[in-house]
């Protein structure tokens, strides 16, 4: 019940506005809304307060829809008892109905008038995801992370080999295989939200809950934190689409797959290494050091300053063109 002062404070600090007596009409404005919200508080029953306080704190509340994911989940009519019981099935839509605070947080969902009951808190989240399509995306990526993760590295480890398999000397990067800021800037972004996500979650996990439950694709009408971070999530897929489009100018269509590959596998290496050491505070020293490397790479590697004045292609320095030996002054 110490939660209940949070509301009591909201209210003295809502009311405490009106105690200025010379103020302007903005500020007149102010105070009404101000006193209206109070107003609005102070009306509220018991039982909307903890439906409120409960939505704050858990994310969800009464008539919140959730989609089964297990096999099915026990239903019991009451809380108390543990008989005539029945079942919702996987992929089921079930909504909450009621709510009961005891020992144990107690839910009452239902899946139509005829298949309702109580279950635990613990056992419903466990085995159902909030009924939308990027909570289901998200909930899918962070139950099978190891698959993916690992099949990623692999497919990068995989164009790592066959691309230099001809080669007598391995490589680690040819750093100057492609004219383009859009691989560099792919290995930020992605080791930038690495970092991001792993603070979020140390931090402020409770934004993260949030946004899980209630998700959007808007950045605008987030918190700040969860704003950069669906931005960078953006940026990164839309540099990878840039740097595909890089990559087709570029390659012919076997070394440009190996390349992708290769690119992915160095930035799934990248995020798995941020983010574990993010959660020890090493990741932000390294996240710097990284960051510099690349871009040191990128300027002395890769980018090409010159344009040759016969074939037109981008060349390092100037003297002799590597594409049609015309001697550039």
């Amino acid at each position: 019940m110490c939660h209940r002062w949070l509301y009591i404070l909201l209210l003295v600090t809502l009311s405490s506005c009106g105690c200025t007596d010379q103020m302007s009409d903005g500020h007149d404005e102010k105070l009404s809304a101000d006193n209206s919200v109070a107003d609005t508080l102070l009306e509220l029953t018991q039982k909307q307060a903890d439906s409120l306080e409960f939505r704050l704190l858990h994310h969800y509340t009464n008539n919140f829809n959730f989609v089964v994911k297990v096999d099915s989940l026990v239903l019991i009519p009451r809380e108390d008892e543990m008989n005539d019981t029945s079942r919702v099935r996987k992929n089921d839509r079930i909504a909450v109905a009621d709510i009961r605070e005891q020992d144990t947080i107690w839910i009452k969902v239902a899946r139509d008038q005829f298949t309702m009951g109580w279950i635990s808190e613990d056992e419903l989240l466990q085995g159902v995801v909030p009924d939308d399509p990027i909570s289901q995306v998200i909930d899918a990526l962070t139950t099978s992370r190891y698959i993916w993760m690992s099949v990623v590295v692999f497919l990068g480890l995989l164009g790592f080999v066959l691309k230099r398999r001809g080669l007598r000397r391995l490589q680690i990067f040819r750093f100057d295989e492609m004219d383009s800021f859009y691989p560099t800037l792919f290995l930020i972004l992605v080791s930038l939200v690495a970092c991001l996500y792993v603070s979020i979650q140390h931090f402020t996990p409770e934004f993260w809950q949030e946004y899980y439950f209630h998700p959007t694709l808007n950045p605008l009408i987030l918190p700040p934190v969860m704003a950069i971070l669906l931005t960078l999530v953006w940026a990164v897929i839309i540099v990878f689409i840039a740097m595909l489009v890089d990559v087709y100018h570029h390659f012919y269509f076997f070394p440009g797959l190996m390349y992708i590959l290769e690119m992915l596998g160095a930035a799934m290496i990248s995020y798995l290494i941020i983010k574990w050491t993010t959660s020890v505070y090493v990741g932000y020293v390294l996240l710097a050091i990284y960051i510099t490397v690349l871009l040191w790479i990128y300027i002395k590697y890769i980018r090409r300053k010159y344009v040759c004045g016969s074939c037109g292609r981008r060349i390092k320095q100037k003297g002799l063109c590597p594409y049609c030996g015309t001697r550039n002054k």
